[in-house]
Formats: structure tokens, sequence, C-alpha cells
């Protein structure tokens, strides 16, 4: 078993694609280090399945949220049952939400409305927010003009550029990135992930999507986190212990202390 004691703060362990073997990946999890797994809720359904995970796998934890791309499927009562949800023991946050404008698989015109309705929820109840932008940080920026803040705010899988990451730096924002920090041709995400302070940083998998390099196009899953923490210590010209120390500090500064546990 690795002597690290690492946090994947974005995944989504509730995926069917886990459905064969979740205690395996898990244990896999554990045994690369990884400790700690936060599952990000896709829909309401999906952050319940996400808080279910969290009660009954030690060192599985919750966000519940919806996804731009699921926006359209936000009614009436997703708000109510979402809050909720937000009381549950394992849940540390309200995520993923935001805006995406690479697939538009819901409106436009929806996913800021939806997004503006999550953001503000995670203000009321004074809990980080999980934020996906993708091609969008315009429309990010000016929805969230004006509108009450959460208590804290990640930036997750960041593909913003090195003006985008300032202004996001300045508001006070973390940022997190998976899988993509590997890739060969990911020469900006490295230059910004270099350049951002040490305390805003987080990893992630984002599993089962976006594998690292030496996994690309297969199932990524969280024990290939290890992956990207040696990259990032390149990154930040770090020894890997040293960066894994930082990463579970920024983790319980973000979560709080149940991210530590």
């Amino acid at each position: 078993m690795s002597d690290l004691r690492l946090i994947d703060v974005h995944a989504h362990l509730q995926d069917e694609k886990f459905a064969e073997d979740l205690p395996e990946v898990i244990k896999r999890a554990k045994n690369a280090g990884v400790t700690r797994i936060v599952n990000a809720g896709t829909t309401v359904a999906d952050s319940r399945r996400a808080v279910e995970i969290a009660a009954e796998y030690p060192g599985c934890l919750a966000l519940i949220g919806i996804h731009p791309h699921e926006a359209s499927s936000f009614n009436v009562d997703s708000v109510t049952e979402l809050r909720s949800l937000a009381s549950e023991p394992g849940v540390l946050g309200i995520g993923e939400i935001g805006i995406d404008f690479h697939y538009d698989f819901s409106p436009r015109d929806v996913q800021i409305k939806v997004f503006k309705e999550l953001w503000q929820l995670a203000a009321e109840l004074q809990m980080p927010a999980v934020v996906h932008v993708r091609e969008a940080y315009n429309a990010f920026f000016e929805a969230i003009a004006g509108l009450p803040a959460p208590a804290k705010v990640l930036l997750h899988c960041f593909s913003g550029d090195l003006d985008i990451a300032r202004r996001a730096v300045d508001m006070g924002f973390h940022f997190s990135i998976g899988g993509a920090l590997t890739f060969p041709k990911s020469e900006l995400t490295r230059e910004v992930f270099g350049f951002l302070p040490a305390n805003r940083i987080h990893l992630e998998t984002d599993c089962p999507y976006l594998a690292p390099q030496f996994k690309r196009g297969k199932r990524n899953e969280p024990a290939y986190l290890t992956s990207t923490l040696e990259q990032m210590a390149k990154v930040r010209r770090l020894s890997a212990p040293a960066m894994a120390e930082i990463i579970n500090q920024n983790a319980i500064e973000l979560f709080g202390t149940k991210a530590g546990k």
C-alpha cells in the first residue's frame, strides 16, 4: 500500500461503468494511496446515488448538483430535493454545476438559468460550489456578477488560459485538473498550473472520463490519480510526497475537515 494519502476531488463512481466492480475500484484506489474520493452529482438521482456511496464506502464523499449537460432535467422540485440532500453527512458541496457551450446538450439559456439557481443554492447554504465551465468563461463570469457568492468555488477540470486563471485567482477561486495535465499537447494547461498559487491547486480524475496518458482511451479510475500527481509535482518542481501534502491541505481548506478524514 502506498504511503501517500491523496484526495480525488472530482469523480463519478456512481457511473454505470463502475456498476460491476465498484468495491474493487475503491480498494485499488486505497492501495494506490487515494484514500478519499469525492463523487460529483450530475442529476438529482445521480446526486442521491453519490450520497448513498458516501454512506456505504469509507473514504467516499459526495457533491450534489446538476451538470450543464443535464440542465433540461431541472424542474420546480430540483432545488428542494438538493437542499434536502445537502444535509446528509457525506456531502461536501454543490456540484457539479456550470455552463458548457462545447456540446450544447441543453439550451444555453437553460444552462445559465439552472447554473444561477444552483450557484445561489450554494451561497444560501454557505457550501463550496464545484463548477464545470467549457468554452463559456465569459458567460460564467457574466452569470455570477452581482450574485451572492458560495463559501468557496472550485473550477473543476480547469481549461482556461492564463488571463482567465488570473481573473479567477483574484476572485479567490480554486482549480482542479486531472489526466489532461499528462497529455503531450497540454502545454498551456501545465503552464497555467505552474502559475497558479500553490494553495489553490487540486487533483481529480473525473473518472470514468479523461484517463491520464498511460491509460488514455480506457476507463479512468481513482487509482490513476498518482500519475497526475507525478506530473503536477514536475510542473511545480516538487517531490510527489510534498505535492500530495499540499493537495491534502488545499482540500481541507476548500471542503472543510470532512475532506481530511
